[in-house]
């Protein structure tokens, strides 16, 4: 308990200077997408949110355990600079195989989308050509930004952070004194995914051999990883846009630029992802003491709550000043606001909760999930009006319990493996 006090103190500090650096960065983020919701028409907002969700399906259907795998196995191997690179490659060609399935499947969807939502189709393959330009280079940066986690590089992160985001909003500034769309808009965000991955791949060569043979046995074990997580990965892509599939099947256009604005608002949210994927997730992918373990999750289990107490409390004194700062399209939505800030915390922190589960591969047993879900949406479907974007809000919510007592249960079991080990 003694030495465990110091560490804890320690991490509150690498935790705090990272944090304050990453406040500016969402604050800034944040700005950029005010700018776009204040700016573009409802419609064209649509089309944005459209594409940014499927361009994020697109990307996790990629990866499909990959990142996972990287986590796992980069935990063992970071030091070694050949045997890194092996596994950065081969990472990065399997996500390449999985990419090609993933845009066949998803690229038809996100045209229907758009057309059903009112684009014309030479406007909708225009989209999509647009989209399609930004993963072809978020696939190797997703690989690559594990580099400078597994490394401890925060400085490296916050610095590609900071840069993306004042490059960003520099250029929708630029945009929206001459020319602002839902294409220009994404073709900003396509535009920083690529300066991105030049950067990453500049670092990536002081860590790794970028010349290093594929290893077969990398491969093997990541193809192991994901076949167990195909199923998952169909799943979360399906569950984790779900609000706006049922918004696009029951509610109109405006809905779908309603849940769009109300989500822009979880990039205030996502410096706590942040924090846990760039500072707690390595540590705890590198720890292998199950007390340690153990009293890092309940640690960050509290956090996170006593985070989220404090955020919905800030919401329910402020709702007509947050809403403000979205237009006056939308400045009706007061309890769409609460329950969606409340949904994007929980999301945030069931996502968590998965992402160390993942990190330490306990993921045995994560198909219970499914059905456990997949039944409480049957009786949600049967009392909820899905053409409300109340209920579509609190469908996604109540969705998302299952999950919780499902990771709850993965890491219980996860951490007495390793104690009986």
């Amino acid at each position: 308990m003694k030495n465990l006090w110091p560490n804890f103190v320690h991490r509150l500090k690498i935790i705090g200077k990272f944090a304050s650096i990453q406040i500016v960065v969402q604050a800034l983020s944040l700005v950029s997408g005010i700018l776009l919701v204040r700016t573009l028409d409802q419609q064209q907002y649509a089309y944005f949110t459209i594409a940014n969700t499927m361009q994020s399906t697109m990307n996790l259907l990629a990866d499909t355990g990959i990142s996972m795998s990287l986590s796992t196995i980069g935990g063992k191997v970071w030091q070694d600079r050949y045997r890194f690179g092996q596994l950065i490659n081969t990472a990065m060609q399997l996500r390449y195989y999985l990419a090609a399935t993933s845009i066949s499947i998803v690229t038809p969807i996100l045209i229907w989308m758009l057309i059903r939502n009112g684009a014309s189709l030479t406007y909708a393959v225009l989209i999509t050509f647009v989209v399609l330009f930004g993963l072809s280079f978020q696939l190797t940066t997703d690989v690559l930004l594990v580099i400078p986690r597994l490394h401890s590089q925060i400085n490296k992160i916050q610095n590609l952070d900071l840069f993306s985001s004042v490059t960003r909003l520099t250029l929708l500034g630029i945009s929206y004194i001459f020319y602002l769309n839902s294409v220009v808009a994404i073709g900003i965000y396509s535009i920083i995914i690529v300066m991105q991955r030049i950067m990453l791949g500049r670092w990536a060569n002081e860590k790794i051999d970028s010349k290093a043979s594929i290893n077969q046995e990398d491969k093997k074990h990541i193809l192991v990883i994901i076949k167990h997580q195909v199923p998952n990965t169909i799943y979360y892509c399906l569950q984790g846009q779900l609000m706006l599939y049922l918004i696009t099947l029951f509610g109109d256009t405006n809905n779908i630029a309603e849940i769009g604005a109300l989500g822009r608002l979880g990039i205030v949210f996502s410096l706590i992802t942040a924090v846990m994927s760039n500072i707690v997730l390595p540590s705890i992918s590198r720890c292998q003491s199950a007390s340690l373990l153990r009293k890092y999750y309940l640690q960050v289990l509290s956090i996170l709550f006593i985070i989220a107490g404090l955020m919905i409390s800030c919401t329910l004194l402020f709702t007509d000043q947050i809403l403000w700062i979205l237009g006056s399209k939308y400045t009706s939505l007061h309890k769409e606001l609460v329950l969606i800030v409340i949904n994007s915390l929980f999301s945030s922190i069931v996502g968590i909760m998965w992402s160390i589960n993942a990190s330490k591969a306990w993921i045995n047993y994560s198909w219970i999930n499914i059905p456990f879900t997949l039944s409480v949406q049957i009786v949600l479907l049967l009392v909820l009006d899905l053409s409300s974007v109340l209920n579509v809000i609190t469908f996604n919510l109540i969705s998302q319990f299952p999950a919780f007592i499902v990771n709850i249960y993965l890491t219980n079991r996860g951490i007495a493996e390793y104690e009986s080990a």
